[in-house]
Formats: C-alpha cells, structure tokens, sequence
C-alpha cells in the first residue's frame, strides 16, 4: 500500500458498496470501485483484502446467484458459468462451482416441466428453442425432448 489515505478511501468505497449483503463478488466489487474511479492496481488491493478477511467470497458469491436461477429460469452448467463470469466471479471458481450443480439432463427435463408442463408434439419447437436458448447442446435436447413428450402424466402422479 503506497498511500493509507487512499486505500481508507478506496475501503471505504467498497464497504458502502458491499453493505450486509456479503454474496457480492471480487470482479463486482472491483468494477464498482473502477466505477468510482479508484485506480486499478488499489482496486486490486482492496478486493484482495476483502478476500483475506472473507467479507469477499466468490464461492458464496456463486451460491447466491445459482440460487436465483431455479425453476423456469434454469440454465445448463456451461451458461451458468458465463452468468457467474458476467457476474464477477472468478473465472476458476466458477468452473469448479458449476461441477458441484445437477447434470445437464436433470435440469433440462426439469426445465421442460416447469416451462411446459402439458407438452404436446407440436410444441417440439418451442422446447427445442427454449432449451438451445438456455445452453443445452442440440443433442441433449433432442433427448430431452423425446422424453418429456414420452412421459405419462398420469405416471407422475404421487
């Protein structure tokens, strides 16, 4: 640290950014304080402290926002590691993030069932679009497809 006066400010720039909501991530916390126009190599000292002192963890970071997209919004693990990029977790974390979440196939027929619960051939398409749209591989999809076109209501059921 060169100047105590400027990281003090630059910290306390990014402790009003951060606030309670300690889910932000390195790469939000940095592009804010560049934002605001701290220099980068002091952005960079700041987000490293808050790394030291766990008031940053892009590990909790990537947990917060996955848990955003259930549901309708689910994604495949390769988008969701671009969302988690885009979002400003580190690279590496997010790829070793994205390995502990479900199985394409899990959350793809997921997907099916939540966006088109009483799917019928003639929104093949539609689903096809939707699941392509959301990263799937064509492939995967097609057997998704196939398969939640295939299920018997009545079988699922309890």
């Amino acid at each position: 640290m060169s100047d105590p006066a400027a990281f003090e400010a630059a910290r306390q720039k990014a402790v009003a950014f951060i606030g309670i909501d300690r889910s932000k991530s390195s790469g939000r916390v940095r592009r804010n304080l560049l934002g605001k126009g701290v220099d980068a190599r002091l952005a960079d000292q700041v987000v490293r402290y808050f790394i030291d002192i766990d008031y940053i963890n892009d590990e909790r970071a990537a947990a917060a926002i996955v848990a955003r997209y259930r549901g309708r919004k689910l994604r495949s693990r390769r988008a969701m590691q671009a969302v988690l990029i885009r979002n400003g977790v580190e690279a590496d974390v997010a790829a070793r993030f994205v390995k502990q979440l479900e199985e394409d196939k899990l959350t793809a027929s997921a997907l099916c069932r939540a966006v088109f619960p009483d799917a019928g051939p003639d929104q093949e398409i539609d689903l096809m679009k939707l699941l392509t749209r959301r990263g799937y591989p064509a492939g995967l999809a097609r057997a998704v497809i196939r398969d939640h076109l295939a299920e018997d209501p009545d079988r699922l059921e309890i």
